[in-house]
C-alpha cells in the first residue's frame, strides 16, 4: 500500500465510516485487527495492519477470532464507541481514527506504517498514550503514560498542495525512478510513471497537478490497478492511461487493496491466518476429547494391585475353597486390622484357575495402565507442541512467518499441500530468522519465533556451558545465551535481562511478572522423535521478571 494510496484510502474511508459506530474489535494475529462498524445503512468491516507495509481498508473477507482477545484489543473494546473522523498525516505513512468513548470523550488511535515495523497506538484527548500495541524503549520511547510525538521525517514538498514549487517534476530529462527519489510525496512508482507518460504528451505542469489533486479534495478516487515493463502497482486517479499495458478498474480503493494483496493465484495472508487458526483449534478439540477418553478408559479398568491381592489371598486360602462355589469370604490380611473379604469367583473353574485368573487380570491392567500413561503422555506433548504452533502464529508478522506455520502443519498431516498456499517460497534459513540482542555486560541473546528456529537454537546454537532460558509451563521461545566459556560468573542482572525476552516472546508477554526457566545448555535434550521445539531439561532453576520486547517487536 503505497504513500498515494495511504492518503487517499484515509479520504475515501472518512467519507464512508465518519459517524459510524463501532460493534467489535477483533485481534487476528499480532499487528493485525478488525474493526467492525454500523454505519446507519450498512454493515462494514475495517482492516488495520501495523507493520512497515500497513495497510488499512474495508475487508468483506472473514476472520477467526481467537479464544481469548489480547490485551490491547480487550482495551480498544473497552474504550472506543464511535468513529468521528479518519485523518492521514500529509507527508507520512500515519493515520489518525479520532473515536468518541462511552462518556464522549476523544480517543486517537494512530495507525503507524513506517520502518521495518508498524505500530497502533491509543491516545487520550491529551495525546497522553493509554496503550499500545508494541511498547518502545529507546530514541522514542512509546510507553503508556508518555506524550505521544510522531516520529521525526525528512522535509519533503507535498504533492497535493497547490503552492508548493513542483517545476522538478516536469524537468525533460527527469524520468519516472528519478521522480520517486525527489522529495515530494505522496508519490509511488505507479503515478510516477502516469507523470511522466502526460508530460511526453505534452500537458501542463498545472493540468497534470490539477488532475491530482481534484480527487484528493472532492474525495472521489478512481480504483485502478496497472502494470508497465514488468512492474505493476495502484492509482486513485485516472492519469497517464497509454504510458501502461495494462489497466484494470474497481469498484472503490479497499476492493482495490484487497484485490491486490490476492494476485499471482496465492490466498492472502489474513485468509491464510484464519485457515490455519482454525486447523489448530480443530486439532486442539480432538486431542481434548483424545484425553478425555484415555481418563475414562483407565477409569473403568480395576486396580490392578486389587487384582494381585485378591489371587494372592485365593492362593493363601486354597483348602478352603470347593469347586463350583461362587465366592469364597477370606481373612485379607492386607488390611489392618484383618477383616473379612468376599471374592467372587467362577464356579467352572478350579481354586487355582480361580487364583490365576485374578493374576491374569492382573497383568492385563497393569499393561493397560502403562498403555494409558503413554498414550495420555503423548497426547499432552501433542497439545504442547500445538500450543507452540499456536504462539507462532500468533506472532507472524509476514507471509514467511505464516509460510513456516503451515509448512509445519502439512508435515504434521493437519494441513492438506494444496490447502491455503501463499504460493512457493524459499525460506531464509533459522539463523538468519533469530532475534538478537545483547545483555548489560556483552554477552549476546538469540531466539526464536516459531518451532524452526527454536529447534535451530537449542540443538545447533546452544553450546554446553550457554544458558538457556524459557518461559516456565507455557508456550514460549528458546533462548540462549552465548556465555564464552563463563560458567558461574555470568551476572544476575544478564540473566534477569535475558529471561525478560524470553517472557516477553511466550504466550504470558501481556502478563505483569513471567517465570522464566534459567538451564545450562548441557542439560536441554530433545526427545528420539520428538517435534521441532520440544524439549526436556533436566535440571533448572527459574526466576520472575517482567516481559520484555526488542523495539521492532
Amino acid at each position: 500500500m503505497d504513500s498515494v494510496i495511504f492518503q487517499a484510502m484515509a479520504i475515501e474511508l472518512n467519507r464512508r465510516l465518519a459517524g459510524s459506530r463501532l460493534d467489535r474489535v477483533v485481534q487476528i494475529a499480532a499487528g493485525t485487527m478488525t474493526m467492525k462498524f454500523w454505519t446507519g445503512r450498512e454493515k462494514a468491516q475495517l482492516l488495520l495492519k501495523a507493520d512497515g507495509r500497513g495497510s488499512f481498508h474495508l475487508t468483506r473477507q472473514n476472520h477467526a477470532a481467537p479464544a481469548a482477545p489480547p490485551r490491547f484489543c480487550q482495551l480498544l473494546r473497552a474504550r472506543l464507541r464511535r468513529l468521528i473522523e479518519v485523518r492521514a498525516e500529509p507527508l507520512d505513512r500515519i493515520v489518525h481514527f479520532i473515536f468518541s468513548g462511552e462518556q464522549g470523550q476523544p480517543y486517537d488511535l494512530v495507525l503507524e506504517a513506517v520502518g521495518t515495523q508498524g505500530n497502533l497506538i491509543l491516545t487520550d484527548a491529551s495525546a497522553r498514550i493509554v496503550d499500545l500495541l508494541r511498547r518502545l524503549e529507546g530514541v522514542r520511547k512509546l510507553l503508556p503514560g508518555e506524550t505521544y510525538l510522531l516520529p521525526v521525517q525528512p522535509v519533503r514538498r507535498s504533492l497535493l498542495d497547490r503552492r508548493c514549487e513542483l517545476a522538478g517534476l516536469l524537468a525533460p530529462a527527469v524520468d519516472p525512478s528519478e521522480i520517486t527519489r525527489l522529495d515530494i510525496a505522496p508519490m509511488s512508482p505507479a503515478l510516477a510513471q502516469a507523470i511522466c507518460t502526460e508530460r511526453d504528451a505534452g500537458h501542463s505542469l498545472d493540468a497534470i497537478l490539477d488532475r491530482i489533486q481534484t480527487p484528493f479534495l472532492t474525495g472521489k478516487f478512481e480504483a485502478i490497478r496497472v502494470a508497465w515493463d514488468g512492474k505493476s502497482g495502484l492509482l486513485p486517479v485516472e492519469l497517464g492511461a497509454q504510458g501502461f499495458s495494462s489497466w484494470e478498474r474497481f469498484a472503490d480503493l479497499s476492493a482495490l487493496v484487497e484485490a491486490d494483496s490476492s494476485t499471482g493465484g496465492t490466498v492472502p495472508a489474513r485468509t491464510l491466518a484464519a485457515r490455519l487458526a482454525t486447523v489448530l483449534a480443530r486439532q486442539r478439540n480432538k486431542y481434548n476429547k483424545r484425553l478425555a477418553n484415555i481418563a475414562a478408559e483407565a477409569a473403568r479398568q480395576a486396580e490392578p494391585e486389587a487384582l494381585r491381592v485378591l489371587g494372592d489371598l485365593l492362593l493363601a486360602n486354597l483348602p478352603q475353597i470347593r469347586r463350583g462355589c461362587e465366592s469364597v469370604e477370606v481373612d485379607n490380611y492386607y488390611q489392618s486390622p484383618v477383616t473379612k473379604l468376599k471374592i467372587p469367583l467362577d464356579g467352572k473353574l478350579t481354586p487355582q484357575e480361580n487364583a490365576e485368573r485374578y493374576f491374569r487380570l492382573y497383568r492385563k491392567a497393569k499393561r493397560a495402565g502403562e498403555h494409558h500413561l503413554r498414550r495420555r503422555r503423548e497426547t499432552e506433548q501433542e497439545i504442547a507442541w500445538l500450543d507452540q504452533v499456536e504462539l507462532a502464529l500468533n506472532e507472524a508478522d509476514n507471509a514467511d512467518d505464516l509460510y513456516q506455520v503451515q509448512l509445519e502443519l502439512e508435515a504434521a498431516g493437519l494441513l492438506k499441500r494444496t490447502m491455503g498456499q501463499l504460493g512457493k517460497r524459499q525460506l531464509p534459513p533459522p539463523e538468519k530468522q533469530l532475534y538478537q540482542a545483547v545483555s548489560p555486560s556483552g554477552m549476546k541473546l538469540f531466539w526464536g519465533k516459531n518451532s524452526r528456529t527454536n529447534d535451530y537454537v537449542s540443538r545447533r546454537l546452544t553450546g554446553a556451558d550457554d544458558l538457556w532460558f524459557h518461559a516456565h509451563r507455557m508456550p514460549g521461545c528458546h533462548l540462549v545465551m552465548k556465555c564464552a566459556g563463563r560458567r558461574e560468573d555470568v551476572p544476575e542482572e544478564d540473566i534477569l535481562f535475558a529471561a525478560s525476552f524470553a517472557a516477553g516472546y511466550a504466550k504470558g508477554k501481556d502478563a505483569g511478572k513471567v517465570e522464566v526457566m534459567v538451564a545450562r545448555g548441557r542439560d536441554v535434550r530433545k526427545p528420539k522423535g520428538a517435534r521441532p521445539g520440544l524439549v526436556t531439561v533436566e535440571t533448572y532453576r527459574t526466576v520472575l521478571v517482567v516481559p520484555r520486547r526488542l523495539n521492532n517487536g
